[in-house]
């Protein structure tokens, strides 16, 4: 059995960030995997995740905020780039609703934002050509963050501040003992003071008697190859975002452009999940892509599928297991977690640790579903 003060379960952006945290904080940290760290299996995966402040709460426009100069410390720390500040651009009708709540809450926080025209997008951001009637709003300290980079930096950085880190781990069960929580594995035993729980889409399974309120669903990406490169990097392109299809896509990046939908996908088992590529949706996003940069023709080059693990408030989970003090839990990140993964790895570090945050978790409550 290995012993050790800190344990996290589950390493992808929440669990990679929390291992660095702890790791930073001199703690005997030991992270373990189900898969080789840096898979492609889970919601971590890929070469960018937009960071945005634009959001119709103002509690996670504060929180990006706050994460920003945790991003921007690891990037100096590690030499490494991981965040690109080219700026959100979001646009709607004007009658959307959820843009108009959103530039309510914008208005509310202290984030610098701007209200432009069509016309003002296309001077600023010639490649781009919004419908003429948009509402549109840029925030300058926004952009996105190398998924891939961030996840594996994270790691790298936590192994050498002297964490342990094991791949290829599957939990076959969890025992809550005195003061210790127990992980049964197929690469033997853990024995833990403190556990941090960050498996993602698999957080029901490792934790069934908390019969959490998880949804995870199945979403797919896709990446078009441009024919004029040069006028889509992120000095000269920001992160787009479509409020009446939820469509969204970035500047050049990686294999090329990428494009989403922020649509919920299909429920899914995360072991059942169905990983083919929906060429018709990808056909879909490639058309309102062409019609965004009509000076650019594109070919799809990839697509791939990932999972969100959702709750009913879309609000993340993050709190300790009631009956177990030692288990903390972070989960239900909901499609929109990755841009405050640093942020969330020290919370979880710090209430594993000392027991409490600084920072305003109180709405994250893991019981909050179950209250009267």
């Amino acid at each position: 059995m290995e012993n050790c003060d800190c344990l996290v379960l589950g390493l992808g952006a929440m669990g990679s960030a929390t291992l660095y945290h702890l790791a930073r904080q001199g703690h005997d940290a030991v992270g373990i995997d189900q898969f080789e760290p840096g898979h492609v299996w889970g919601s971590s995966h890929g070469h960018s995740r937009a960071f945005r402040v634009f959001y119709r709460d103002p509690l996670y426009t504060e929180l990006a905020q706050a994460a920003l100069p945790h991003w921007q410390e690891l990037q100096a720390i590690s030499r490494i780039p991981l965040i690109h500040l080219c700026g959100f651009l979001a646009f709607a009708t004007p009658d959307n609703r959820m843009m108009e709540d959103h530039l309510t809450a914008i208005r509310q926080s202290e984030a610098p934002f701007e209200l432009l025209t069509p016309a003002e997008v296309t001077s600023r951001f010639p490649a781009l050509q919004i419908p003429a009637r948009s509402r549109v709003c840029f925030t300058p300290q926004a952009g996105f963050l190398d998924a891939d980079r961030c996840v594996a930096t994270h790691l790298a950085e936590a192994r050498r501040l002297g964490a342990s880190i094991h791949g290829q781990v599957t939990v076959e069960h969890i025992e809550l003992g005195r003061g210790h929580t127990i992980v049964r594995t197929s690469a033997g035993d853990f024995r833990a003071n403190r556990l941090v729980m960050t498996a993602g889409p698999w957080t029901r399974q490792c934790l069934p008697e908390l019969t959490l309120p998880l949804t995870v669903t199945r979403q797919q990406k896709f990446y078009f190859q441009p024919s004029s490169p040069g006028a889509l990097e992120p000095t000269s392109l920001p992160v787009y975002a479509d409020y009446d299809t939820r469509y969204y896509g970035f500047p050049l990046h990686g294999p090329g452009v990428k494009v989403a939908d922020d649509t919920r996908g299909a429920e899914t088992d995360p072991d059942r999940i169905d990983r083919r590529i929906d060429h018709q949706e990808g056909e879909r996003l490639g058309n309102w892509l062409a019609s965004l940069l009509p000076q650019q023709t594109f070919k799809l080059l990839s697509g791939s599928t990932c999972m969100y693990t959702e709750t009913p408030d879309q609000d993340f989970l993050i709190g300790r297991h009631p009956r177990q003090p030692g288990i903390i839990v972070g989960a239900g990140f909901s499609g929109h977690g990755f841009k405050f993964s640093t942020l969330i790895g020290l919370m979880l570090a710090q209430l594993a640790t000392t027991g409490s945050t600084p920072y305003p978790v109180q709405r994250f409550q893991l019981d909050r579903f179950s209250r009267p």
